[in-house]
């Protein structure tokens, strides 16, 4: 029930109330919560297709790979490390995609849409960075990726001097998915029938503007109450209590009249 303050006309929710409201409705919000959570799961395996990442490991050197070098300074770390962002944009370049999308020769796989498969991210602080293929079928993620390894390191030798590139894991067949997340969408889901269910529930107990007791009428009305007509049917064709002491004391009458 709405309370209406009669100083300054503002609306109060009774809290307690609607509390008990969502107490009687609790099945409902229950049921909605796990159908809604249901349909989260049943969509996501259905209509969500499993994406698969295959990652190679990449170290970055600020020298090229036949050159000899006896001892390694914190200099020519710190330049290796500034050099992982180079690589990365070398290797999502049409040079080195477009190298990549000859060798792989797999229909359907463009430059365009090799580097929307493609990323490529630095490990913490390091000279190491890792080239990320994502794909629905695990095998061609692996694939993909294994020839960006190839590829790479040349193509990054050309284009910067005095540098290359070694790989350090090539990439295997993943057997986890990435994406979706079953319980997150299922979670998700769940959340959202809650919401709904208790914004229903609440919603019907704004609306509900019946006066239900005594209380409900002493908060619309300034006035005293003195009496309350007590009902004289119950649901169910139950007798009332006057009912009941009337036809308990006209049964012993007629037993005397036969």
């Amino acid at each position: 029930m709405i309370e209406k303050n009669q100083e300054d006309d503002e609306i109060v929710i009774d809290l307690r109330k609607l509390l008990l409201v969502y107490l009687r409705n609790w099945w409902l919000i229950l049921l909605a919560t796990i159908l809604a959570a249901g349909c989260a799961l049943l969509y996501t395996k259905v209509a969500i297709t499993p994406l698969y990442q295959a990652t190679v490991s990449v170290y970055v050197n600020n020298m090229k790979s036949t050159q000899n070098m006896d001892t390694i300074s914190t200099g020519t770390l710190s330049a290796a490390q500034q050099l992982v962002n180079t690589y990365i944009n070398i290797i999502r370049s049409d040079r080195v995609l477009s190298k990549a999308v000859e060798e792989l020769d797999m229909p359907g796989i463009s430059i365009s849409t090799l580097r929307s498969i493609t990323s490529a991210n630095q490990v913490a602080s390091t000279g190491i960075f890792n080239i990320n293929v994502t794909h629905p079928n695990p095998e061609t993620a692996a694939e993909i990726a294994n020839v960006l390894a190839r590829v790479s390191p040349q193509v990054i030798a050309e284009v910067v001097e005095g540098s290359s590139a070694q790989i350090i894991d090539y990439a295997t067949v993943p057997t986890n998915r990435i994406s979706p997340n079953y319980r997150r969408n299922t979670m998700l889901g769940g959340a959202v029938g809650f919401l709904a269910a208790s914004a229903y529930v609440t919603i019907l107990f704004l609306l509900d503007v019946r006066i239900k007791d005594e209380e409900d009428l002493s908060q619309l009305f300034p006035v005293p109450i003195l009496g309350q007509i007590p009902s004289f049917t119950h649901s169910g064709g139950k007798k009332s209590g006057y009912e009941t002491a009337a036809s308990q004391k006209a049964a012993p009458e007629a037993g005397g009249a036969e």
